[in-house]
């Protein structure tokens, strides 16, 4: 659980301290799928005093005691039947939101690549890239690259579509304070959790034994932990409304990460299976400002800055 917390810190290094980058107003009714420990609504609720918090997970390991405008149920969203009915929420899920309300999905693409080459191909982690989108793929769990949630927000019928990128460092090697300090938690993230993913992926699929398991996971650790290898993982945003009626859809018109996803083994440029930058990286900055439009954002460090200023001596 406190994986989970560690994570939900990320994410708030990451974006100044936001808990949503959809333009909400005055929510009243919202949605937290996947509460897990429940920080996130808990935190959500005393932002939004007015508003209705409700979180649900498949686990009942939230705290008893929380604000009075939050509750925790247990519940599954991929059943067929929900007990909640449609139009129903102002932010969060799609089958129930409001007409005109907002949809925020926030996922780390578990994929490791670096931009200067320091991640190289026969690296413990760029092996282990491999074998867990394999895994996936044979456990019908496939990990989808950060390409694809464009696509499929468009097909559900969303409008407004905005995608924003955050580069989350594996571990402090970057002198810039913010994403030395997001690197530091999640390399605490990764030592902490990364077994037990790899556990029950590579057994279950793959057939692996436990013990070839932790042989591996003894092999990445020092590469986690090396600043001479500048590796990062790509967290994505993705905030869209659900249409008052069905107008014609309406996204960024040279959105981030807009091109088709490359084809396996020729995946980004440090290691297979690795996720490509968009053509236009080197024009965004990896700190996105808080802002509705990412082809608008301010200019703040960017890519090649980065690196240049990059890690203190292993």
């Amino acid at each position: 659980m406190e994986r989970i917390d560690i994570k939900h810190h990320i994410t708030k290094i990451l974006t100044g301290g936001s808990l949503h980058l959809a333009p909400l107003g005055n929510p009243k009714r919202v949605l937290d799928i996947g509460t897990g420990t429940g920080i996130w609504a808990i935190e959500m609720a005393e932002q939004f005093p007015d508003a209705q918090i409700t979180g649900i997970d498949l686990s009942p390991v939230q705290p008893k005691w929380v604000p009075d405008n939050v509750r925790f149920e247990i519940d599954d969203c991929e059943a067929k039947y929900w007990t909640w009915p449609e139009n129903h929420f102002d932010y969060i899920h799609s089958r129930h939101t409001k007409p005109g309300g907002y949809f925020e999905l926030q996922e780390l693409d578990c994929r490791f690549t670096s931009d200067d080459g320091s991640l190289t191909r026969n690296s413990n982690l760029s092996y282990w890239t491999e074998l867990i989108t394999e895994a996936a793929e044979k456990y019908n769990r496939p990990i989808p690259r950060y390409t694809d949630y464009m696509t499929w927000f468009e097909k559900a019928g969303f409008v407004d579509i905005q995608q924003t990128l955050f580069k989350c460092p594996t571990n402090p090697w970057p002198k810039h304070k913010i994403l030395k300090d997001a690197g530091k938690y999640q390399l605490l993230a990764h030592i902490e959790g990364l077994e037990a993913v790899s556990l029950g992926l590579l057994t279950r699929a793959l057939n692996w034994k436990p013990e070839e398991v932790k042989v591996l996971m003894a092999k990445i650790r020092p590469e986690l932990k090396s600043r001479a290898i500048h590796s990062y993982q790509y967290k994505v945003f993705i905030t869209a409304r659900k249409p008052r009626h069905t107008p014609p859809i309406t996204t960024n018109s040279t959105r981030l990460g807009s091109t088709a996803p490359p084809t396996p083994n020729s995946i980004g440029p440090s290691c297979p299976n690795s996720p490509a930058p968009p053509d236009q990286i080197n024009a965004f900055t990896p700190l996105m400002p808080i802002t509705n439009n990412v082809e608008t954002s301010r200019r703040g460090l960017s890519v090649t800055e980065m690196i240049n200023a990059q890690a203190d001596s292993p």
